[in-house]
């Protein structure tokens, strides 16, 4: 076998391996939605910020709970180690004497000592403001995790059902291109016949001809728009890119009637949006944060246990060393009485931080207010789009229709059947348009009240 032939070999197995390794996937809306669940890369994040946040609960009920520590230390010293004895009455009273008949303490110097100590320490906190603040804030950060996995829920729902329109306005359109292109064959050979009757010219017949092929390059990019489109729809799923993906549902109208007005919508987003209630919590757990820059100006009170052996030799015998022992219990009381400013920054930027907190929720619910009316409005605009355009649709079925019968009698023109297909395509383009719009619409309406994925959300 030549190399050519080699190489031929290897092009075909690889192109088999990669057939097989492609898999078919049939989806409608809902396993759409299900597959997110479980594969959106996005929600896998705001999943485990969620798990993270739990364990931050934990963590702070940790201080709550004793501390026991032990301790270990071996020191040598390499130089000369002076110990002084004191004699009995040493630096007792002015103008007493000393017992014992010497006033010096008595000097004894030391080579090579080992000092090896041990501590088991136990600490149990009695009182500490910033404890449970920090309990009650770690809690709200908990909840605050919760809801922004919800947010995210209601994001990639929204997101994967407009990727999904995405793909399903795509395939109409190369739907609408091929039946435009098959009218013009008709039409091409409609044309034809009337030439071999003498009722048509060489130019109608280039004309219709010309008709067909300008039609081909825009049918090419549209197939390629749907493949782009069904890329774009696994991203957001979060599936493979090498599956191939068959819709199963159809871009279709089904009208179902909002009957909510702007004020009713309004109240149930304020209600129901996952961002509103993390606002809120933000300013809540500004206030426990608040308490707990607060606790840093009052005392904290301690109990502390220990037991310690030690002992100081001159060799590495451990074998031969004598041990002392010290047990002790103790209340610790701490009472911060200057820190440099600190304490009094921390707590101005909580009450900073409160503010903040107040004024972005403020912020969101005028964004959500202004969201609301622009959903409403492309909602009703729409709907309207597609009661006019399926009018429209029919008068150019039937123009069209009438405008063929003419030309194929030889009473039309071929320029009035070539403006009647334009515009019979161009109704049913506006048409699907319409539809689409107000799926998207109904979808970012749904997103703005609260209600995308409010089924899926698992807390």
């Amino acid at each position: 076998m030549n190399n050519l032939g080699v190489f031929s070999a290897i092009v075909v197995a690889a192109l088999f391996a990669s057939a097989a390794q492609a898999q078919t996937r049939r989806l409608n809306l809902n396993d759409a939605l299900a597959l997110s669940m479980e594969y959106n890369r996005d929600l896998k994040v705001a999943k485990l910020e969620q798990e993270k946040s739990s364990q931050s609960v934990r963590e702070a009920w940790g201080n709550v709970y004793p501390s026991l520590n032990l301790t270990g230390q071996f020191a040598h010293s390499f130089r000369n180690t002076n110990f002084f004895i004191f004699p009995a009455g040493f630096g007792g009273p002015p103008g007493s004497a000393p017992t014992g008949g010497s006033s010096t303490p008595t000097q004894i110097v030391a080579t090579d000592i080992n000092s090896v100590n041990a501590t088991l320490q136990f600490v149990q906190p009695i009182y500490r403001g910033a404890i449970f603040a920090g309990i009650r804030a770690s809690s709200v950060v908990d909840e605050i995790a919760r809801q922004s996995y919800d947010a995210s829920v209601a994001a990639t729902v929204t997101d994967v059902k407009k990727a999904y329109y995405d793909v399903l306005i795509a395939q109409e359109n190369v739907k609408l291109l091929e039946q435009s292109i098959a009218r013009n064959m008709q039409a091409l050979q409609d044309v034809r016949l009337l030439y071999k009757q003498g009722l048509a010219s060489d130019i109608d017949t280039l004309r219709a001809f010309v008709a067909v092929e300008n039609q081909r390059p825009t049918l090419i990019k549209a197939q390629s728009s749907v493949e782009t489109a069904k890329t774009v729809l696994k991203t957001r799923i979060g599936l493979p890119a090498n599956e191939e993906l068959i819709l199963s549902d159809s871009l279709s109208y089904d009208e179902t009637s909002t009957d909510l007005s702007f004020d009713k919508a309004y109240q149930e987003a304020l209600s129901t949006r996952p961002e509103i209630r993390q606002l809120e919590l933000n300013v809540q757990a500004s206030d426990e944060q608040i308490a707990a820059e607060f606790s840093n100006f009052l005392p904290t009170l301690d109990f502390v246990a220990q037991a310690q052996v030690l002992t100081l030799q001159t060799n590495f015998n451990i074998g031969s060393y004598q041990w002392g022992t010290n047990v002790s219990a103790a209340l610790q009381l701490s009472v911060p009485l200057f820190t440099g400013f600190k304490n009094e920054a921390k707590y101005s930027k909580a009450r900073l931080d409160k503010l903040k907190a107040e004024t972005q929720l403020e912020n969101v619910r005028e964004n959500i207010r202004a969201e609301i009316n622009v959903a409403l409005t492309n909602v009703a605009e729409a709907q309207q789009r597609v009661a006019v355009q399926t009018k429209t649709v029919q008068a150019a079925e039937r123009s069209y229709a009438i405008t063929r019968s003419r030309r194929v009698q030889g009473v039309g023109s071929a320029l009035e059947l070539t403006d009647a297909e334009l515009a019979l395509n161009q109704a049913k383009v506006n048409y699907l348009q319409a539809v689409y719009d107000y799926l998207v619409a109904k979808a970012n309406l749904e997103k703005s009240l609260g209600r995308a994925g409010r089924g899926m959300m698992k807390n």
